[in-house]
């Protein structure tokens, strides 16, 4: 059975969401639901620290207000992690804001990073991270459901063999 979509390359892109149908809906409204939400996404880093500050300046002209709000859903929603952190600025000490995205975020964010701005390395970090949550996943319904695994490891090996003729 081929793809629907006849001449055009796929991305095999996943995003993992919560079980619960409500924590599903929080997740993709609050990234989804605006200009600014899907902007400040676009801005953050895949790795480490991505500072206040600076998603603000990124986002102009866009309000302060306006994007703490959806920073603040972003993290309520589980897509971010926030923290604080101590610097000394001119000698002075000084409090600062940060995000992180989360397992969850991480995805997102490369949804909406384009293929061509990833690394090699990224890329193949992005396919082992997927292939290592889809994994666990069925392993986690075969046993629920009383799947025999085996069939997953057939259709996976056909793929591989598609893909070399």
């Amino acid at each position: 059975m081929g793809w629907p979509f006849v001449g055009e390359e796929r991305w095999p892109f996943i995003i993992p969401l919560p079980t619960e149908t409500r924590d599903q809906y929080r997740v993709l409204t609050s990234a989804f639901s605006s200009d600014i939400a899907m902007r400040i996404l676009s801005v953050l880093r895949l790795e480490g620290r991505t500072y206040q500050r600076e998603i603000v300046s990124k986002l102009q002209p866009h309000s302060n207000k306006s994007v703490l709000k959806y920073l603040r859903m972003l993290v309520d929603a589980g897509i971010l992690e926030e923290g604080m952190e101590k610097v000394i600025v001119d000698g002075r000490a000084r409090w600062v804001k940060w995000y992180t995205p989360t397992f969850m975020g991480r995805w997102l964010i490369l949804l909406l990073t384009p293929r061509e701005r990833l690394s090699p390395e990224w890329i193949k970090s992005v396919v082992e991270d997927l292939l290592k949550f889809y994994a666990k996943s069925i392993a986690k319904l075969c046993s629920a459901y009383d799947i025999d695994p085996e069939y997953f490891k057939k259709v996976f090996e056909e793929a591989l063999t598609e893909r070399k003729s």
